[in-house]
């Protein structure tokens, strides 16, 4: 075959490059494809809350057609929910489907509904990767009216409705978590609500997600948890916050996530997608706070962040428990209460009683949950550079890191689980310590110092913390906070301006941390704290 011959069937196949060179071609982009339809039957100010794939949240406030912000790739699927109105239930046709075109044919049709009628309960399972996942539907009294058994990642529906006596107290609960591998699950949109026929926005999130605030760029890292390995996987997201964000929080329902920033004086907002972790801002973030905001906590609806500038806690109630809400926060009235001076950790009793700052003032102010102080409150430490704390056995005992300098230790105190006044524990402080966190049981509390990490065995009757054996761990950088997976499985230590996780198995049996394969993880240009959820 001649040189001319060649050149002619190259250019009828559209080839580019021929003769002596190598023969490629790119693959065209991955074609992506607009979800939406239609709504009709809403009655003027009423508003329905629609959902793509258990995320996309978008409010149709009119009888119009409508299209999801996010596309779905060739090939993908779409699942359309509907959150309706008060004295509506909404059918949706041609609900979901595999995306080869733009879709325009999803048919919402919202019909009065009667406080007297039925409603089915079902909802989306995500992340779920081991196995024996159970769900229970619970009705009036506490009653378990039906046992769900889940396979998979699946739509499920309950198979009986609830009847109208039950309806108002309502819920969807984990019976049984995952084993093989060992996940824990929380459900969102649990209350099933009254006066509609259908309900099906209840989210079962079974997926484990990492993120790491780095305050040198002002961005949040986020990461998937491996639930077999505890390895941590990049989601291909750097989020930014405000300035110099500084700690995180997450709601249980893994919904929402907050980040105090404190150069900028606010609260970042984001919504968690329950399928891959990602994180968007919420309507109206960042929300104003004191001055140099650094630890938050959320007890339910209410979210409380210190702010070591203006020696206050702020307090907020977020609308996620509200119907389309979106994690916004509104300020308390008033909108912040007094500690000691510098507040800079904090935590929520176990009990969900009591909240705890440690000041820089060498104090400890202890609040009930309305913010009103605890007889005694403040209680003196003995630390003035307190970074964290963290509760033993099940609450009976509060630890303090103090992290100044060559005065660094671990100070313990007793609880009292009816008033929540703190009591000085004898044997204290202990030496060295920057961050402390203590495993789900109560069992073990884990300290950052330097470059390694400590584990002591804390005495369920005394509060006595004993170095188990083994320990200190090296970590290869220097050691900032630390924190644990919710399966109890696996430690992280964020490696602060060496932009590295450091990451271990834990046994539960022992305390004993093994080095996770691949470990340390990159993780940005800091990292300067990290919280698993």
């Amino acid at each position: 075959m001649d040189r001319q011959t060649i050149i002619l069937i190259c250019l009828s196949l559209s080839i580019t490059a021929c003769g002596g060179g190598s023969t490629s071609a790119s693959a065209p982009p991955l074609q992506a494809y607009s979800i939406g339809g239609t709504v009709s039957g809403l009655d003027p100010s009423q508003s329905v809350v629609l959902r793509n794939n258990g995320g996309d949240a978008l409010t149709v406030s009119a009888n119009v057609a409508f299209t999801f912000a996010t596309k779905v790739a060739s090939g993908g699927a779409y699942a359309v929910t509907a959150s309706p109105p008060p004295g509506k239930g909404c059918s949706i046709t041609s609900a979901s489907g595999t995306a080869s075109a733009n879709v325009t044919s999803v048919a919402v049709i919202c019909t009065p509904t009667s406080s007297h009628d039925p409603t089915t309960v079902g909802g989306s399972v995500s992340g779920l990767v081991g196995q024996g996942l159970t769900l229970e539907l619970i009705t009036r009294g506490g009653h378990v009216a039906q046992v769900l058994a889940i396979s998979g990642n699946i739509d499920f529906v309950f198979p009986a409705p609830v009847i109208p006596a039950d309806k108002a107290s309502a819920h969807v609960a984990i019976q049984t978590q995952p084993h093989s591998p060992t996940q824990r699950c929380v459900v969102r949109n649990r209350e099933v609500p009254i006066g509609q026929p259908s309900y099906t926005d209840v989210g079962v999130v079974c997926g484990e997600f990492a993120y790491v605030t780095n305050a040198a760029d002002n961005t949040i890292s986020a990461f998937a948890i491996d639930a077999t390995t505890g390895a941590i996987a990049p989601l291909g997201q750097l989020v930014t916050a405000g300035m110099s964000p500084s700690e995180i929080a997450s709601t249980s329902d893994k919904k929402y996530l907050y980040v105090s920033n404190r150069d900028s004086n606010d609260v970042s907002a984001f919504a968690i997608d329950a399928l891959n972790g990602r994180l968007t801002a919420v309507p109206g973030s960042p929300f104003a706070a004191g001055t140099k905001p650094r630890a938050v906590s959320i007890f339910g609806a209410s979210i409380f962040v210190a702010n070591s500038g203006s020696d206050d806690v702020s307090a907020y109630v977020g609308d996620q428990f509200a119907d389309g809400g979106t994690g916004a926060l509104t300020p308390w009235s008033p909108a912040s209460y007094a500690t000691g001076a510098g507040p800079s950790a904090m935590v929520i009793h176990p009990s969900n009683s009591f909240l705890y700052t440690a000041n820089a003032s060498g104090d400890i102010s202890a609040f009930h949950l309305d913010l009103t102080l605890i007889a005694g409150s403040p209680f003196t430490s003995g630390g003035n550079s307190v970074s964290s704390l963290a509760f033993g056995a099940g609450g009976k005992f509060l630890y303090a890191a103090n992290a100044s300098g060559g005065t660094a230790a671990i100070i313990g105190f007793s609880v009292d689980p009816d008033a929540g006044a703190l009591a000085r524990l004898p044997g204290f402080p202990l030496p060295s310590c920057h961050y402390i966190v203590a495993d789900q049981t109560g069992t073990y509390l884990y300290a950052t110092a330097g470059t390694d990490v400590l584990a002591y065995n804390i005495d369920a009757q005394t509060g006595t913390l004993n170095l188990l054996p083994g320990f200190p761990v090296a970590v290869g950088a220097s050691a900032d906070s630390v924190t644990i997976d919710p399966t109890n499985q696996f430690l992280y230590v964020a490696n602060g301006s060496a932009g590295t996780v450091t990451s271990f198995e834990l046994n539960v049996a022992t305390g004993e941390l093994t080095p996770m394969p691949g470990s340390p993880f990159a993780v940005g240009t800091s990292a300067d704290f990290i919280a698993a959820f």
